[in-house]
């Protein structure tokens, strides 16, 4: 027997924002080399999606505590892409289609598709707290996991690791 998945998971790769401080009411987010287009290749993202704390307790690089409720229900997200800010303050939360049971977090039946966004100048791209809120709690992260596809300079898709 053949199982084939209605929507095939693609390359993904996660993105952990370090909030290092308590007080800060805006952190830019990390350049991730993995999601940077660059002469050779562009990066196209796919889809977008919160990683909540109940399904990864600790960064995976950075080990510090995901953040919790509290915190994303203040975070709206900029995504700087094609020379603008395409996203502009999407709730964090969002961004979540993970259901946990008890946890109280909101969550969406399907995950945030974008349409082919690329060129994601992640060093202009950045969380934002509401309101002049500020970030409390810190040292703590934010995980986003972002499926992309990636394609060379000619348009052909790229397939396993660069070389």
């Amino acid at each position: 027997m053949l199982l084939i998945q209605e929507e095939p998971r693609g390359p993904s790769q996660l993105i952990e924002v370090p909030v290092a401080a308590v007080g800060v009411g805006i952190v830019v987010l990390p350049i991730i080399q993995q999601l940077q287009t660059s002469p050779d290749q562009n990066i196209i993202i796919k889809s977008l999606r919160l990683v909540t704390f109940p399904e990864l307790a600790l960064g995976p690089t950075l080990g510090t505590a995901n953040a919790v409720l509290t915190e994303l229900q203040k975070m709206s997200l900029i995504l700087y892409c094609e020379g603008w800010e395409k996203g502009q303050l999407i709730p964090v939360l969002a961004l979540n289609n993970t259901f946990t049971e008890g946890s109280g977090i909101p969550f969406r039946d399907k995950t945030t598709k974008m349409a082919n966004w690329k060129n994601v100048d992640w060093n202009k791209s950045k969380i934002v707290f509401s309101n002049g809120s500020v970030s409390v709690g810190a040292p703590y992260c934010v995980i986003f996991e972002a499926e992309y596809e990636r394609f060379d300079k000619n348009g052909k898709e790229i397939v396993g690791p660069s070389s």
